[in-house]
Protein backbone atom coordinates (compact mmCIF):
# COMPACT_ATOMS: atom_id res chain seq x y z
CA UNK A 1 0.00 0.00 0.00
CA UNK A 2 1.48 3.53 -0.89
CA UNK A 3 1.31 6.08 1.53
CA UNK A 4 -0.17 9.41 0.79
CA UNK A 5 2.28 12.26 0.80
CA UNK A 6 0.51 15.21 -0.03
CA UNK A 7 -1.14 17.77 2.26
CA UNK A 8 -4.43 20.35 2.06
CA UNK A 9 -3.66 23.58 2.74
CA UNK A 10 -6.03 25.63 5.03
CA UNK A 11 -7.09 28.76 2.81
CA UNK A 12 -8.11 25.98 0.04
CA UNK A 13 -9.61 22.93 1.67
CA UNK A 14 -10.15 21.04 -1.65
CA UNK A 15 -6.63 21.52 -3.21
CA UNK A 16 -4.11 19.84 -2.26
CA UNK A 17 -0.18 20.28 -2.06
CA UNK A 18 2.75 18.13 -2.04
CA UNK A 19 4.62 17.66 1.40
CA UNK A 20 8.24 18.64 1.42
CA UNK A 21 9.46 16.05 4.27
CA UNK A 22 12.59 15.66 2.08
CA UNK A 23 13.42 19.67 2.66
CA UNK A 24 16.79 20.09 4.25
CA UNK A 25 17.09 22.75 6.89
CA UNK A 26 20.00 25.03 7.04
CA UNK A 27 22.50 25.38 9.55
CA UNK A 28 22.69 28.88 9.93
CA UNK A 29 19.33 30.59 11.77
CA UNK A 30 18.12 33.23 10.19
CA UNK A 31 18.13 36.91 11.08
CA UNK A 32 15.34 37.96 13.35
CA UNK A 33 12.99 40.60 12.15
CA UNK A 34 11.94 43.37 13.83
CA UNK A 35 8.63 43.38 16.08
CA UNK A 36 5.66 44.93 13.98
CA UNK A 37 3.23 47.33 16.00
CA UNK A 38 -0.15 45.48 15.53
CA UNK A 39 -2.05 47.88 17.64
CA UNK A 40 -4.62 49.05 16.13
CA UNK A 41 -7.52 51.55 17.78
CA UNK A 42 -11.08 50.45 17.10
CA UNK A 43 -13.97 53.05 16.68
CA UNK A 44 -15.40 52.58 20.36
CA UNK A 45 -11.40 53.43 21.59
CA UNK A 46 -9.99 50.62 22.64
CA UNK A 47 -6.76 48.78 21.68
CA UNK A 48 -6.74 45.45 20.03
CA UNK A 49 -3.73 43.19 20.42
CA UNK A 50 -2.80 40.97 17.96
CA UNK A 51 -5.52 38.43 19.20
CA UNK A 52 -8.37 41.16 18.25
CA UNK A 53 -9.17 42.63 15.11
CA UNK A 54 -5.95 42.24 12.70
CA UNK A 55 -7.97 42.83 9.50
CA UNK A 56 -7.85 46.40 10.06
CA UNK A 57 -3.90 47.89 9.50
CA UNK A 58 -1.85 50.51 10.90
CA UNK A 59 -0.85 53.71 9.24
CA UNK A 60 2.39 53.42 9.09
CA UNK A 61 2.01 49.95 7.68
CA UNK A 62 0.25 51.33 4.94
CA UNK A 63 2.89 53.81 3.93
CA UNK A 64 5.23 51.09 3.86
CA UNK A 65 3.73 49.28 1.08
CA UNK A 66 4.37 50.57 -2.63
CA UNK A 67 1.89 51.94 -4.91
CA UNK A 68 0.69 49.65 -7.17
CA UNK A 69 0.47 51.59 -10.87
CA UNK A 70 0.17 48.87 -13.05
CA UNK A 71 -3.10 50.97 -14.40
CA UNK A 72 -0.93 54.21 -15.03
CA UNK A 73 1.61 52.04 -16.69
CA UNK A 74 -1.09 51.08 -19.10
CA UNK A 75 -2.75 53.79 -20.12
CA UNK A 76 0.81 55.28 -20.19
CA UNK A 77 1.40 52.21 -23.36
CA UNK A 78 -2.03 53.04 -24.54
CA UNK A 79 -1.58 56.48 -25.22
CA UNK A 80 1.72 56.03 -26.21
CA UNK A 81 0.57 53.26 -29.45
CA UNK A 82 -2.51 55.86 -30.50
CA UNK A 83 -0.26 58.95 -29.94
CA UNK A 84 2.27 57.28 -32.33
CA UNK A 85 -0.82 56.32 -34.90
CA UNK A 86 -2.74 59.27 -34.69
CA UNK A 87 0.60 61.47 -35.27
CA UNK A 88 1.59 59.30 -38.23
CA UNK A 89 -1.95 60.18 -39.59
CA UNK A 90 -1.80 63.49 -38.92
CA UNK A 91 1.48 63.96 -41.03
CA UNK A 92 0.07 61.96 -43.99
CA UNK A 93 -3.05 64.50 -43.61
CA UNK A 94 -0.52 67.51 -43.38
CA UNK A 95 1.18 66.04 -46.34
CA UNK A 96 -2.33 65.10 -48.64
CA UNK A 97 -3.83 68.28 -47.52
CA UNK A 98 -0.29 70.23 -48.74
CA UNK A 99 -0.37 68.72 -52.51
CA UNK A 100 -3.87 70.57 -52.93
CA UNK A 101 -3.76 74.27 -50.91
CA UNK A 102 -1.49 76.29 -48.86
CA UNK A 103 -4.12 75.78 -45.65
CA UNK A 104 -3.99 72.50 -43.96
CA UNK A 105 -7.50 71.49 -43.01
CA UNK A 106 -8.97 71.90 -39.25
CA UNK A 107 -9.36 68.02 -39.11
CA UNK A 108 -5.66 67.60 -39.86
CA UNK A 109 -4.52 69.84 -37.12
CA UNK A 110 -6.99 68.54 -34.50
CA UNK A 111 -5.37 65.26 -35.25
CA UNK A 112 -2.10 66.26 -34.61
CA UNK A 113 -3.38 68.28 -31.77
CA UNK A 114 -4.76 65.16 -30.20
CA UNK A 115 -1.98 63.16 -30.88
CA UNK A 116 0.39 65.60 -28.91
CA UNK A 117 -2.01 65.70 -26.37
CA UNK A 118 -1.94 62.18 -26.03
CA UNK A 119 1.68 61.52 -25.71
CA UNK A 120 2.31 64.04 -23.43
CA UNK A 121 0.11 63.26 -21.34
CA UNK A 122 0.73 59.09 -21.51
CA UNK A 123 4.59 60.57 -21.08
CA UNK A 124 3.91 62.28 -17.48
CA UNK A 125 2.01 58.68 -16.46
CA UNK A 126 4.49 56.38 -17.98
CA UNK A 127 6.84 58.47 -15.65
CA UNK A 128 4.93 58.61 -12.67
CA UNK A 129 4.20 54.34 -12.97
CA UNK A 130 7.61 53.73 -13.49
CA UNK A 131 8.70 54.14 -9.76
CA UNK A 132 5.74 50.87 -9.01
CA UNK A 133 7.12 47.24 -9.41
CA UNK A 134 4.54 45.87 -11.20
CA UNK A 135 3.92 46.98 -14.73
CA UNK A 136 7.43 48.94 -14.64
CA UNK A 137 8.03 47.63 -18.77
CA UNK A 138 5.14 49.01 -19.65
CA UNK A 139 5.52 52.09 -18.58
CA UNK A 140 9.06 52.53 -19.69
CA UNK A 141 7.67 51.37 -23.07
CA UNK A 142 4.98 53.80 -23.10
CA UNK A 143 7.60 56.81 -22.07
CA UNK A 144 9.50 55.74 -24.97
CA UNK A 145 6.12 55.33 -27.22
CA UNK A 146 5.06 58.84 -26.32
CA UNK A 147 8.26 60.59 -26.32
CA UNK A 148 8.72 59.81 -30.14
CA UNK A 149 5.77 62.06 -31.33
CA UNK A 150 6.59 65.04 -28.35
CA UNK A 151 9.84 65.46 -29.54
CA UNK A 152 9.08 65.30 -32.84
CA UNK A 153 6.40 67.48 -32.58
CA UNK A 154 8.47 69.76 -30.58
CA UNK A 155 11.67 70.24 -33.43
CA UNK A 156 8.55 70.80 -36.10
CA UNK A 157 6.70 73.77 -34.01
CA UNK A 158 10.45 75.24 -32.98
CA UNK A 159 11.38 75.08 -37.14
CA UNK A 160 8.12 76.66 -37.62
CA UNK A 161 8.26 79.31 -35.57
CA UNK A 162 11.74 80.20 -36.42
CA UNK A 163 11.52 80.06 -39.97
CA UNK A 164 8.13 82.34 -39.75
CA UNK A 165 10.26 85.11 -37.27
CA UNK A 166 13.12 84.65 -39.79
CA UNK A 167 10.51 86.19 -42.36
CA UNK A 168 10.21 89.66 -40.70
Amino acid sequence: MKQDTRTTTFNQPNRTQPAQANRTVSSKSRAASPPVNRTVINKAGGADGPSGNTSTTTKAAMKNQPKDRLGQAVVSLIFGIFGILFFIVGMLKLGFDSEYSYMPSTGTMATILFAFILSVVGFFLGIIARKSSKGRGMAIAGITLTTLPVVVMIIIIGAGLVLVYRQW
